[in-house]
C-alpha cells in the first residue's frame, strides 16, 4: 500500500486553496460550494473532504496562507533594507501595486464578502485579530525605529500613525471599488508629510510611483515577493457580450 507523504497532503491542500480562489472569484463565497470546488480542483466531492471539513476550513486555510505571506514579506524586507525607512518602503514596492493589478476588483470584492463570515466565526475572527495584531506590531516598531533614527518628525504618534495607515490601506481597498477618485497615492502623500525635510530629500524614490513599479536606485531593485493574489485566480473571461 502506497504510503501518502506530507509533501503531498499539503500540495493537494494548496490546490484545493487556489481552486477556492478561483471560484470565489468566478461566482462569489456564498454560491460557491464544496462541489463547485472539487471540480476546479479536479478531485471528487468526496475526496476534497479528506483535506477539510467544509468551505469554512477552506477559507481558513485561506487567510493562514495570506498570514504567512505577510511575515515573509516582512523578514524579507528587513533582511534587504538598509534601515527602517527602506524596509517600510520595500514593503509598499510591493503591497501598493495591488491598487493597479488587474485582479484588484475581484480580489477586493471577495474579501468584502466574506468579511460578515470572518465575525461570525469565532475561529476566523481570532485568526485575523492576529494578522492585524501583526501588522499593527511590526509597522509601529518599524516606525519607531525610524523615528529614533530621526528619519520621522518627533511629534509623530508612531501607534496612531500605524493604525492610520492600516485603516487607510483597507478604507482606499474598498472605496476604490466605487470609484477610482481614491488613490493609494493618498497614503505616500501623507507619509511623505511626516518625514523631515532633511530625510526627505535623500529618500527621493519615495514617491508616487512605488503604486506602479520600484524606482531605479531605490534601497530594492525589484518588489520582494509576488503579492498575494498572484498566480492565483486570473480575472473572469467574458464572451462577447461582455458577461462572465
Amino acid at each position: 500500500m502506497t504510503r501518502v507523504t506530507e509533501a503531498h497532503l499539503e500540495a493537494r491542500r494548496d490546490q484545493i486553496v487556489n481552486a477556492a480562489w478561483t471560484c470565489f472569484a468566478l461566482k462569489g463565497y456564498h454560491q460557491t460550494t464544496m462541489q463547485d470546488i472539487a471540480s476546479e480542483a479536479g478531485i471528487s466531492a468526496g475526496a476534497i473532504y479528506r483535506y477539510f471539513s467544509g468551505k469554512e476550513a477552506v477559507l481558513k486555510a485561506i487567510n493562514d496562507r495570506s498570514q504567512e505571506i505577510g511575515r515573509a514579506l516582512v523578514e524579507a524586507a528587513r533582511a534587504r533594507s538598509s534601515g527602517p525607512l527602506d524596509a517600510l518602503t520595500a514593503i509598499g514596492q510591493t503591497m501598493l501595486p495591488f491598487f493597479n493589478d488587474a485582479m484588484f476588483d475581484t480580489v477586493s470584492r471577495v474579501n468584502i464578502e466574506i468579511w460578515p463570515e470572518i465575525i461570525r466565526s469565532q475561529e476566523l475572527r481570532e485568526g485575523y485579530r492576529g494578522e492585524l495584531t501583526f501588522w499593527r506590531s511590526e509597522v509601529t516598531q518599524l516606525l519607531r525605529e525610524a523615528q529614533d533614527r530621526g528619519q520621522l518628525k518627533p511629534e509623530v504618534n508612531v501607534d496612531a500613525l500605524a493604525t492610520v495607515l492600516m485603516c487607510n490601506w483597507e478604507g482606499l481597498r474598498h472605496y476604490r471599488l466605487i470609484s477610482e477618485d481614491f488613490k493609494p497615492e493618498a497614503i505616500i502623500d501623507v507619509f511623505r508629510a511626516l518625514i523631515p525635510e532633511d530625510v526627505l530629500a535623500e529618500v527621493e524614490w519615495l514617491g508616487e510611483n512605488i503604486t506602479r513599479q520600484p524606482p531605479e536606485g531605490g534601497p530594492i531593485a525589484a518588489p520582494l515577493y509576488a503579492p498575494p493574489w498572484a498566480g492565483g485566480p486570473q480575472p473572469p473571461k467574458r464572451n462577447e457580450g461582455g458577461k462572465p
